[in-house]
């Protein structure tokens, strides 16, 4: 693979693409990338101790705008705060080595940010490989909403200001497989949040990936990181914006299960 891009101008957006024993679908992931129609973008990925076919499938690859850093296994949090780190572009985007992004994700996102100082985290509409779709409106207050119920962002089509991620103090291990997640919450204590709804990600379902690994314990974890979602002052405002009548049942129920009263009535006060 191509070596390292030298002391030239940063690059638009870099894009961060941990991989453990990813051979399967790594070359298409590669491709996808590497086939943008934005061409300054650099792509770092970090091998984390793959014991399969990843290696000889990254040292194939002849793109200098590609790098490989590769490490012991030390986890997904420890791959993506090295390639962060190592990043040279003021944007970052994520890609996750089974998935495909298609040709215009990056270009859009770049220019979503450039128009939207005051957003620092964007995500584009996922397809699944089987099918299904989530495509989520550009709107930061119902974001926020959905940010109090679930984690409404697939990580691997995000794209999010470096500043913000700096910020915000990194990936951090505690809260498990939901490192995504606790990130998202602490950058949109200062930033707003917004949505390309459009599909330009496509989304790998199988047996070995992360999501479908582990559930018990990312359960657990990902309730404990949502009871202090609850309590953070910052994004319990978005609970009395206008929401649909969707949202609104699902936080008027959250609101009555966490024991909130003041907030189950503005909520209703709002929705009704």
């Amino acid at each position: 693979m191509g070596g390292d891009l030298g002391g030239g101008a940063a690059p638009l957006i870099s894009v961060l693409l941990p991989v453990r024993d990813g051979a399967a679908f790594l070359r298409e992931a590669l491709d996808s990338v590497l086939a943008q129609t934005l061409h300054d973008v650099e792509l770092i990925v970090v091998d984390d101790g793959s014991q399969d076919e990843t290696p000889a499938i990254l040292a194939s690859v002849d793109d200098s705008r590609a790098r490989v850093l590769r490490q012991e296994r030390l986890g997904l949090v420890a791959a993506l705060n090295r390639a962060v780190t190592e990043a040279r572009a003021p944007l970052l985007a994520r890609m996750d080595a089974d998935d495909v992004s298609l040709p215009e994700r990056l270009e859009r996102q770049v220019a979503y940010l450039d128009a939207r100082p005051r957003v620092a985290l964007v995500v584009v509409g996922v397809e699944t490989l089987g099918g299904a779709t989530i495509v989520l409106p550009d709107d930061d207050a119902g974001l926020r909403r959905r940010l109090l119920l679930r984690n409404p962002f697939a990580h691997g089509a995000v794209a999010v200001r470096a500043e913000a991620v700096a910020r915000a103090g990194g990936y951090r291990a505690e809260y498990g497989a939901n490192e995504d997640y606790d990130l998202w919450r602490r950058i949109a204590r200062e930033w707003d949040l917004g949505a390309i709804p459009e599909v330009l990600y496509r989304y790998r379902e199988h047996p070995g990936a992360v999501t479908r690994t582990r559930v018990d314990e990312r359960v657990r974890s990902r309730e404990r990181l949502r009871d202090e979602l609850w309590r953070d002052p910052a994004l319990l405002r978005a609970v009395a914006r206008d929401g649909d009548s969707v949202e609104a049942r699902a936080l008027l129920r959250e609101t009555v299960r966490r024991r909130r009263p003041g907030l189950a009535l503005r909520v209703l006060v709002r929705h009704e």
